[in-house]
């Protein structure tokens, strides 16, 4: 009787791995991004079958591509099963139209290809303008799954008229912090901040010497994206005259050790709060970016403490949150809960993708 050699999608032997092209914004330095790729890849090698190559900003390893490079994209979407879009704020004109135009062209190209398209953790919007609007649901309607990090998120899709889930921010696949709570500090009150946007500095240095000069403080500044936050923090650091410490964490486990040790985090990025949440720190979210204000709603709507959220933070709501410091457990049971959460929506996208791939062999 002879052998029958089957074949799947793309030429590929059945049973052999399927390449998942990923995007999202991988090797550009920032740590939050990168705790999402790790915390996406333990997801997909748990499962058998699934090998992620992944659009990075430069390629080390076999199964990165070069996100600049179009044949580069071209030809690994023509090895791949599907194109996957792997958590954060893609999709959104408030900082860059073009870069919404690059994502969505990737959505197409790979819909030109016959490959199936999965949007995963994505906090999508704000989207401006009627032509940026009608180019996202075009392209939109073409994939197989929108996974929302936020109902926001979701209420924009809907807007749309197309359907969404939420999948919950792809960070809180992290596992939940493991260490003892830190105790309370007998001396200097550490306060760890994370800002962006250069023309801050000025306020800032306003800020910490009113707080300085009210409290005994240790300041020290995490940047999680050193390309642009830290030269805010050395500029602010040189005009200060008492100390204060810049650093760059390497890994999530670093960061979080950082500010476990902090009795209240100052930010004005989404994941250094996401960090806080996981360690227990008490928050104060500068709201400048209105992916923070959805992360302050979506912490509320798990049933978290309250998270003090300003544009524009004084030295009397510092002092205040100092003195009245919300729960650290609390922190972390919320933590808990949305890293729960976001598990099972994985697990269950999972299943979905690879009913999908499945479909596509037989």
């Amino acid at each position: 009787m002879g052998h029958e050699t089957r074949y799947g999608i793309h030429g590929a032997l059945v049973g052999e791995k399927r390449n998942l092209v990923i995007v999202g914004y991988y090797g550009f330095g920032n740590l939050g991004d990168e705790a999402i790729r790790v915390a996406l890849s333990a997801a997909l090698n748990g499962r058998e079958g699934l090998r992620p190559v992944w659009l990075v900003s430069q390629p080390q390893n076999t199964n990165e591509v070069n996100r600049s490079h179009p044949c580069a994209i071209f030809a690994g979407l023509r090895r791949s099963a599907a194109l996957i879009f792997g958590g954060g704020g893609l999709l959104q004109n408030k900082t860059s139209t073009r870069s919404l135009l690059y994502y969505l062209s990737l959505i197409l190209l790979a819909r030109s290809l016959r490959r199936p398209v999965f949007l995963l953790g994505q906090g999508i919007g704000p989207i401006n303008g009627r032509f940026a609007r009608a180019k996202t649901r075009f392209a939109l309607s073409k994939a197989c799954y929108i996974g929302c990090r936020d109902r926001r998120s979701l209420d924009f899709i809907q807007s749309l008229g197309l359907d969404g889930t939420l999948s919950g921010d792809l960070f809180f696949l992290t596992p939940p912090w493991k260490e003892p709570l830190e105790e309370q500090h007998k001396g200097k009150v550490r306060i760890v901040l994370s800002l962006k946007g250069a023309g801050e500095a000025k306020r800032f240095i306003a800020l910490l010497k009113g707080i300085n000069a009210r409290r005994n403080v240790s300041f020290v500044f995490l940047t999680f994206f050193p390309a642009e936050d830290r030269s805010l923090a050395e500029s602010i650091v040189q005009q200060l005259d008492f100390p204060c410490r810049i650093v760059l964490p390497n890994s999530v486990e670093e960061a979080s050790a950082e500010l476990a040790r902090a009795d209240l985090l100052i930010s004005s990025r989404l994941h250094p709060l996401e960090f806080g949440l996981r360690t227990g720190t008490p928050i104060l979210a500068i709201t400048e970016d209105p992916k923070v204000e959805r992360f302050v709603e979506e912490v509320a709507s798990h049933g978290g403490p309250s998270i003090v959220h300003t544009a524009s933070p004084s030295i009397e709501e510092i002092c205040s949150l100092l003195e009245n410091s919300p729960d650290r457990e609390a922190l972390r049971g919320t933590y808990r809960r949305m890293h729960e959460e976001t598990r099972a929506a994985v697990a269950a996208f999972l299943d979905r993708l690879e009913s999908v791939l499945g479909a596509c062999d037989d």
